[in-house]
């Protein structure tokens, strides 16, 4: 009784240092900036491009696709509205009470000429938290995608400008995909992960040349992100064992087309859930752009700071 007493307050104690981790980060590390959000713009400026550069008189929409995270207990909509299959949805065609279709509307109406509805996807996948469900929901996005292309390319004539935003584990699931050959290689303009869980598997995909840019949002007071089990390879005596349980971490390895923030909302750290909620998801373009000038101002000033903090400020 005791011993097990004694392993759980050993449990808790990692768990709590893991979480306290990036608040003990000494401020001179950290690059602080604030944005104040009166009212939501409808055009953003950081994207390069909206037309396809190959024919600038087509007005070619881009592509956006939300993939969700882990799904702990198998909800209707998932059973109803995609049909209990996975796979890409064209929100479209998704009843008006679906919530991800309340997720795509809120960011179209936030930034219109980004993220149109009219080539608004969702993908739908398991949610199980398991490796194996991740990588079999990677085979079918990166399957889907790819037919997608095809079918834009016969319809607008050239290839489509591709903007990923992942939730939680959702994360991994595109991050897989980067491992995928492929005689025609697909590529992402933008990436946006939301909460991910960085995991060993999957932390250096990030550089993969399949994503030309990435945003990793994340919050010091998210449990969820970092709990997230995982399997870590050890050698010994050259037999390779699985030790258990491993933990997640926040911040990726740092890449040039990587950026990676902290955010606080109304001066406080969000939850895991919150990042996929209608009022944060409505700040994501303008969260975007402002990371976007932040990032070039730094570079500019030859500062390269690994850590940053955005502190954002909505009063609507």
């Amino acid at each position: 009784m005791k011993k097990g007493i004694v392993q759980y307050m050993h449990f808790f104690f990692i768990l709590l240092l893991i979480t306290l981790q990036p608040c003990c980060i000494h401020r001179k590390h950290i690059a602080k900036d604030t944005l104040i959000i009166q009212q939501q713009p409808q055009e953003k400026s950081f994207s390069k491009d909206i037309s396809c550069e190959k024919d600038f008189s087509i007005n070619a929409p881009p592509i956006t696709i939300w993939v969700h995270g882990t799904i702990l207990f198998r909800k209707a909509f998932y059973q109803k509205d995609f049909f209990n299959q996975s796979g890409l949805f064209r929100v479209y065609d998704l009843p008006h009470t679906n919530i991800y279709f309340h997720i795509a509307s809120t960011i179209a109406e936030s930034d219109l000429l980004h993220f149109p509805l009219e080539e608004f996807y969702i993908f739908a996948w398991s949610g199980k938290l398991s490796t194996k469900e991740r990588k079999i929901a990677t085979k079918k996005l990166h399957k889907d995608l790819t037919d997608l292309i095809k079918d834009y390319e016969k319809k607008y004539n050239c290839y489509p400008i591709i903007r990923i935003i992942a939730h939680s584990h959702g994360g991994n699931v595109v991050l897989h995909m980067a491992k995928k050959d492929s005689l025609t290689p697909i590529s992402i303009k933008s990436l946006v992960l939301l909460a991910c869980p960085v995991q060993q598997k999957t932390m250096y995909l990030v550089n993969m040349p399949m994503f030309e840019h990435i945003y990793s949002l994340y919050s010091s007071i998210d449990m969820i992100q970092v709990i997230a089990p995982q399997l870590k390879n050890h050698l010994y005596r050259g037999r390779r064992n699985y030790k258990i349980p491993g933990f997640s971490s926040r911040l990726f390895p740092p890449f040039p087309h990587l950026i990676q923030a902290k955010i606080k909302l109304n001066g406080y750290p969000i939850l895991h859930t919150h990042f996929s909620k209608k009022k944060f998801v409505s700040l994501l373009p303008t969260i975007l752009e402002k990371l976007d000038s932040w990032d070039l101002e730094l570079q500019k000033n030859a500062l390269m700071h690994k850590h940053k903090l955005l502190c954002v400020f909505n009063k609507n």
